[in-house]
């Protein structure tokens, strides 16, 4: 999953490690990393002043079927500037 800030340009990824990044891509580094989430990040979208981040938690079946998969979640994530903006 993929989401670009609406302001700095920088964005932010999540995949089947359950990790959310925060990215400078002009300066090609990490801006931050969030805790693991329990499952994989299927979605994630920034509000339209980038001061939230939306983050879906689902299980997308990468070791097969389970018998109790973790429940699906949306966490809505407060996002600071520190986290987003690019570093000179």
């Amino acid at each position: 999953a993929i989401a670009f800030h609406p302001t700095y340009g920088t964005f932010a990824t999540g995949g089947c490690d359950g990790l959310v990044n925060i990215w400078d891509a002009k300066n090609k580094k990490k801006l931050c990393q969030f805790a693991r989430y329990d499952t994989s990040i299927s979605s994630l979208d920034f509000n339209s002043d980038g001061s939230k981040l939306a983050i879906a938690s689902s299980y997308t079946y990468e070791r097969g079927e389970l018998r109790n998969p973790i429940p699906d979640s949306i966490i809505i994530r407060n996002i600071q500037d520190e986290d987003v903006k690019p570093k000179p």
